[in-house]
């Protein structure tokens, strides 16, 4: 059973309040508020490491992200969220190269890179865990084509006994076919039959020979190949385990660690001093009043608050960044916050649709994409959103996101329309006890035909979408780069 931690406050001991939205505990008393991860790091930091063991990865970078966004020069949380970015269920992991050869690739690496920018001091440790996954990469590609080449070798071993096989049994054919015709014939016929058949069964052992050969070679030239790649896999996983000896002696939590000081705003600076002051409350429409000193933006009207951090520092850039590793959740979140700024921002309206869809951008739309009847219902809900929040200047840009939406939506139904049609056809084919190969009855040559003119028919309509799918893609694409385009002759 998890220990559960009461705090008090430091400023009049009264006992502290968690606020779970913006990760503070306030105390009721005197207003004093805490930041969560300054109050228990240590707490924070075992958090993480236990739901790394326990493989729930985002949860651990939900956890590293907290003390991330208070020190970003954390080793310890550095460390943890390129574990959990590459699904490594804890650091000691990176000993074993079967454990770390699964592992996933592009978002550890992203948080690899990441880890390099903040932590100039601890840049060698990264750069050796960089070469790490290096060979871990090239150990799971060189074990792969060992086993393709070992397969393929098998595989041809495989067709030389069956093709020996069906030379075989087509030489006893035509001995059981010469048996049954010259048995009857003159001897001169007889000869003459018998004489074929010699030249034909030396004609199919000769192929039989030349196929044997080629195959053989083929084969030869597998192992081979299959040998050298696993000479390599060899090779690597040595020189694994002496880069990870290199590593572990770069390691700073060997002695202990200290997590080294958060990096402080100039003294002459206002971290305040870019927030748009006009912020809307989410939750009832009115105006947040921003309190520099709790750096809080607070509702005088439901009482509600949030951390000011959210609304500066480029919460695009921080939107996009949780997209690009596909975590909607966090990026819908973003751009919630984003629309209380500016409830008609192009990128934050688009942003949400993009979440709904689970899409990186307008590329990823796909026609061929699954879509699931909470997502339909997402996407309809955002694109009218859109549509009635957008500028003037962006409604035609959000009509034709939703005209999209709706041809991708009605492409997928169209789809299962045909896919339940055919179900009930087979249905009512197996339910007369007729196999495929018998004749249908009227009633149910009747159906067929009515199945082939439903089948035709939506066949049309998807060609009809997919055409009208394409346009709208295109011109949606070419709207985007021309209003990126405006934006960016603005700021010049």
């Amino acid at each position: 059973m998890a220990k559960l931690n009461s705090y008090t406050c430091s400023k009049c001991a009264g006992v502290l309040i968690f606020d779970e939205e913006q990760e503070l505990f306030a105390c009721p008393f005197c207003g004093n508020e805490f930041n969560i991860v300054e109050l228990h790091r240590d707490e924070l930091t075992a958090q993480a490491e236990s739901a790394l063991k326990r493989l729930k990865f985002e949860t651990a970078k939900e956890k590293y992200k907290a003390m991330l966004s208070k020190n970003p020069r954390d080793f310890e949380a550095l460390l943890g969220m390129i574990l959990a970015s590459g699904k490594i269920s804890s650091a000691d992991d990176l000993k074993n190269l079967d454990k770390v050869k699964n592992y996933d690739p592009a978002p550890a690496k992203h948080a690899l890179r990441d880890a390099k920018i903040a932590s100039e001091e601890h840049a060698d440790y990264f750069e050796k865990l960089t070469l790490l996954f290096k060979l871990a990469d090239d150990y799971k590609a060189y074990r792969h084509e060992r086993d393709d080449r070992t397969q393929d070798a098998r595989n041809s071993f495989r067709d030389i006994a069956e093709k020996e096989a069906e030379i075989n049994m087509e030489k006893e054919l035509e001995k059981d076919r010469l048996k049954s015709i010259a048995t009857d014939m003159p001897m001169f016929a007889a000869l003459v039959w018998i004489w074929v058949y010699l030249i034909k069964c030396f004609n199919l052992e000769k192929e039989k020979e030349s196929y044997r050969e080629s195959n053989e070679k083929i084969m030869a030239n597998d192992h081979l190949r299959a040998k050298e790649m696993s000479d390599k896999a060899v090779e690597i996983r040595n020189k694994y385990k002496k880069v990870y000896c290199e590593l572990k002696a770069l390691d700073p939590t060997v002695n202990g660690y200290t997590p080294p000081a958060a990096s402080k705003v100039d003294a002459g600076s206002d971290p305040f001093a870019d927030i748009v002051k006009n912020v809307n409350c989410a939750k009832c429409g009115g105006q947040l009043i921003l309190d520099k000193e709790k750096r809080l933006y607070e509702c005088t009207f439901c009482g509600v608050g949030y951390g000011a951090s959210l609304f500066f520092n480029d919460p695009l850039a921080k939107a996009r960044h949780a997209i690009t590793l596909a975590d909607y959740s966090e990026a819908d979140q973003r751009f919630s916050y984003m629309l209380m700024v500016d409830p008609q921002d192009l990128d934050a309206l688009l942003g949400r649709i993009f979440c709904a869809g689970k899409w990186r951008s307008i590329n990823d739309i796909d026609l061929e994409d699954k879509m699931l009847p909470l997502m339909e219902q997402h996407l309809k809900d955002r694109t009218c959103e859109a549509v009635s929040h957008s500028s003037e200047a962006h409604k035609q840009f959000f009509s034709d996101m939703q005209k999209i939406v709706n041809c991708y939506i009605d492409y997928t139904n169209n789809d299962k329309t045909i896919k339940s049609a055919l179900n009930k056809y087979n249905y009512a084919r197996e339910k007369s006890g007729m196999s495929f190969s018998d004749q249908p009855d009227e009633d149910l040559k009747k159906k067929k035909e009515q199945l082939d003119e439903l089948v035709s028919e939506c066949k049309a309509k998807r060609r009809k979408y997919r055409a009208e799918f394409t346009e709208l893609k295109d011109s949606l694409k070419n709207q985007y780069a021309s209003f990126k385009q405006e934006a960016t002759v603005k700021v010049k």
